[in-house]
């Protein structure tokens, strides 16, 4: 899907973020951010936004001579994830539908994003979810393609929301699942060094996008990774950055999400905020 105009102030929006994280001392925020207006001012809007986001910032890592500025975010996330582990772990075993609980708690992970424009709060997410209606809900569907499927690719969004991933899919307890991060690191996105901190090699095989977007972008993604997804039977793509990427690809995808604005909500038939598990139609799209 394209960049809608509506993108520009959330990208301008998160970057501002970031600076006010202190990242960069008080005299260089300003030419930062006139550097970022200016690439936005050139930049091709006829791409998808994930694709734009990876130039932006491969863009912002040079203008802060730092391969890894969410470093310490993540850190942070998965942290604070890991030390409620046991918790969430408790709630889906005393769930009467674990498989239900599982991925209500996954998606509700998504909520930790430093990309969108609005934040919202991770623990009153997480609480809400549990009891919330599931806007759009394919997940009887998923359910019935699990227990069918020779192979699983799940693909991964942010840290901190990892973690709930890893409960997802010990409750899944498939043999052959696949979870797929990010190539190099971009925003708070799941990187391969993130993802065995975590311990999610060891409930399953670890693969990268090969890029560097802060979605799995099907154009730019690697050879090895489309191999990886088209011989799957299932794919669980987690996060909005993933939705925007892999919308238009013809395969059996489930879209886990939290809706973060209102032109993705409009695009899946949602509202901003909803929860989705969205089952991708294979005759409605092409690749």
């Amino acid at each position: 899907m394209n960049i809608s105009l509506d993108c520009i102030p959330c990208i301008v929006n998160s970057f501002l973020r970031l600076l006010k994280s202190g990242i960069l001392p008080e005299n260089e925020k300003e030419p930062a951010m006139r550097h970022l207006l200016d690439y936005l001012s050139r930049a091709d809007y006829q791409q998808s936004p994930p694709a734009l986001g990876r130039e932006m910032h491969r863009m912002i890592r040079e203008v802060l001579k730092n391969p890894d500025p969410y470093k310490e975010i993540k850190e942070k996330y998965n942290k604070m994830m890991l030390d409620l582990y046991d918790d969430f772990k408790a709630t889906v075993n005393a769930a009467d539908d674990p498989f239900d609980m599982a991925m209500r708690l996954a998606i509700a992970g998504n909520v930790i994003d430093f990309g969108p424009q609005h934040q919202l709060d991770v623990m009153d997410t997480i609480n809400r979810v549990v009891h919330a209606d599931i806007a759009i809900d394919g997940s009887l569907q998923l359910r019935q393609d699990l227990q069918n499927a020779s192979t699983v690719l799940y693909i991964g969004d942010n840290c901190g929301e990892i973690v709930l991933d890893k409960l997802f899919i010990e409750t899944i307890n498939h043999p052959n699942i696949y979870f797929a991060v990010r190539g190099k690191p971009v925003i708070n996105d799941i990187t391969v060094d993130d993802a065995e901190k975590v311990g999610m090699n060891k409930v399953a095989k670890i693969a990268t996008t090969g890029d560097d977007a802060p979605g799995a972008v099907w154009e730019t993604t690697s050879n090895k990774f489309k191999e990886l997804f088209l011989s799957a039977d299932v794919v669980i793509s987690k996060g909005q950055g993933n939705l925007e990427g892999l919308i238009d690809v013809h395969h059996n995808i489930y879209f886990l999400l939290i809706t973060k604005c209102d032109l993705i909500a409009h695009r899946v038939g949602a509202r901003t905020g909803d929860f989705i598990v969205m089952q991708q139609n294979p005759k409605n799209v092409t690749r």
